[in-house]
């Protein structure tokens, strides 16, 4: 299919005029991309998730259901490429917090310091405290009560897509203010 026949399959919302592609990305652009970024994704990769969103728009563009509104379809694409998103990141995230641990757990035996005692648990026992309550009540049921994220969806009246975002954006406050603690501690 050519890039001009593809333009307008499907799509015709206004008398038997096509929309173009370009059409849709100009007009439905800041409402996806405030979609993703409330989905939790970081600002420095929002335009990257967008544009895998309207890459995916364009490939399987003859497939859009004319009765679907696209700001609807966008978005579903746009939840699914999030989600794969946080599935990445998470393990590359894992995988990051390992070795820094590795690293801690050489570096500390010779201080005699237990990681448990040392300046990363009271950096994040203070961060733990400076958390809204709900922020902990979430991270006690995930980590203290080993709750999958659908339980605890269920527990609070949410989805578990939401508890998702919500974990990682508690996640992340919490790794940045135990940045912030250890990098003001250490000396210079």
């Amino acid at each position: 299919m050519s890039d001009e026949s593809k333009a307008g399959v499907g799509r015709q919302p206004v008398g038997d005029e096509p929309v173009e592609f370009e059409d849709i990305v100009r007009e439905t652009s800041p409402h996806i991309r405030a979609y993703i970024a409330g989905m939790g994704v970081p600002r420095h990769d929002v335009d990257d998730v967008a544009q895998d969103v309207y890459v995916e728009l364009y490939r399987f563009f003859d497939r859009v259901p004319a009765d679907v509104p696209m700001k609807q379809w966008l978005k579903g694409i746009a939840r699914n490429l999030c989600l794969n998103y946080f599935r990445r990141t998470s393990r590359r995230s894992r995988l990051q917090r390992e070795a820094l641990l590795e690293l801690l757990l050489r570096a500390e035996p010779e201080c005699g310091i237990a990681t448990a005692e040392g300046p990363i648990r009271r950096a994040l026992d203070t961060c733990f405290e400076k958390l809204p309550q709900e922020s902990r009540k979430l991270l006690a049921l995930k980590y203290e009560q080993e709750l999958p994220s659908q339980t605890i969806a269920e527990r609070l009246s949410s989805t578990s897509e939401a508890i998702r975002v919500a974990l990682f954006r508690v996640r992340n406050a919490l790794k940045e203010c135990i940045s912030r603690r250890l990098a003001s501690e250490s000396p210079a």
